[in-house]
């Protein structure tokens, strides 16, 4: 006999489309960033303008000579694979027989408490998936663009794609720099590297009015003894008070400072890595010790493809694909959700990537 026990006895995938119908997900911030785009294929690509420096002159030219010509240069294509991801959640022996206990329970009863005693135990696995493909998503979304659109597939950020290659932009030299004094030394300029950072890209045409850098380090920035005090400044004129500088009241500064509306946005995920060795790490994926200089809040978006469903035992849900199957001998169910895709940065000749850390890229 089959070992394989067909998905219909256990969760039919009507039952994982009312649940995820019933308890939808809020877009996180990551996907406002990076939005969701459906691809034709599984590859995606991008294209980029970038201009060189602003306002570049004609060139004098006597009567009769030829008019010289400029190269179209920085129109780049930029191309690349989507890669697959996936995560699932087990049910032993034991699990099985608690859920078939549910089922019943409930066809016995047909009452509140018993419904929501069955929907809660496979609603905490079909959750449990969800995020992880989303946290999947984010981390691809923000460890990309702070790692200035050059990230390796290794064990230590992602054990199940170690295989493939290197994905790597051509951004070009002057998009990186390291500042001369750490952010995390209160003393550091900061304001100073910012301007700095502002110059360059106005003189390449790039009007950065958005600072990305991830909660930690903007914990230095509001720290910073030349960030308190232009803060303080500002605070105490407008409302007699020399209050702790926050997010909210650092940009209103910058603004003034500035005169131009250039904030910052912090980025504030924690995604928990499951390693190749079974331990668990958590940390902050937009990487420590730098900032992500950008003329807009959305830097791109996330291209994905279907994935084939093969059978009456997977369902299609938002950008990946959920399933379920059974095995008779020994007793075993997996609820599962994967996904094909890739961030795109579409932005990425236009942004500046600062290392505040004053470590060299």
């Amino acid at each position: 006999m089959d070992k394989f026990k067909p998905i219909t006895s256990l969760l039919k995938p009507q039952d994982v489309q009312a649940w995820y119908q019933d308890n939808p997900v809020e877009q996180s911030f990551v996907e406002s960033v990076f939005p969701l785009e459906y691809s034709e294929s599984d590859s995606w690509r991008t294209l980029s303008n970038d201009a060189g420096y602003v306002n570049e002159a004609a060139d004098p030219t006597s009567l009769g000579s030829k008019i010289p010509v400029a190269g179209r240069e920085g129109f780049t294509h930029v191309t690349g694979d989507m890669v697959s991801f996936s995560k699932g959640r087990e049910m032993t022996a034991k699990d099985i027989k608690r859920f078939q206990d549910l089922k019943r329970r409930f066809a016995e009863l047909k009452n509140q408490t018993a419904a929501q005693q069955l929907l809660d135990f496979y609603g905490n696995d079909l959750a449990f998936v969800r995020n992880a493909v989303i946290s999947e998503m984010t981390f691809l979304d923000w460890n990309l663009i702070s790692s200035a659109c050059n990230m390796d597939f290794v064990a230590g950020n992602s054990p199940y794609m170690q295989g493939l290659a290197q994905m790597q932009y051509p951004v070009a030299p002057w998009q990186k720099e390291a500042v001369g004094t750490s952010w995390s030394d209160p003393a550091a300029e900061i304001l100073t590297d910012i301007q700095n950072v502002v110059d360059a890209g106005q003189a390449r045409g790039k009007y950065f009015t958005t600072i990305f850098i991830n909660k930690k380090w903007f914990t230095y920035v509001r720290n910073n003894e030349q960030i308190k005090t232009e803060t303080q400044s500002l605070v105490s004129s407008l409302l007699g008070s020399t209050a702790a500088p926050t997010l909210s009241t650092i940009n209103t500064m910058l603004e003034q400072y500035f005169d131009n509306a250039v904030k910052f946005v912090v980025v504030d995920d924690k995604i928990t890595r499951a390693n190749a060795d079974g331990t668990k790490t958590q940390a902050n994926p937009f990487v420590d010790g730098v900032a992500v200089f950008a003329q807009s809040e959305v830097l791109g978006h996330f291209e994905w493809n279907d994935i084939p469903i093969v059978d009456a035992r997977e369902s299609a849900e938002s950008f990946f694909v959920v399933g379920n199957y059974t095995q008779i001998d020994p007793s075993y169910s997996k609820t599962y959700a994967k996904a094909l895709g890739f961030p795109v940065v579409d932005t990425y000749a236009d942004n500046f990537y600062l290392k505040v850390n004053a470590i060299a890229w």
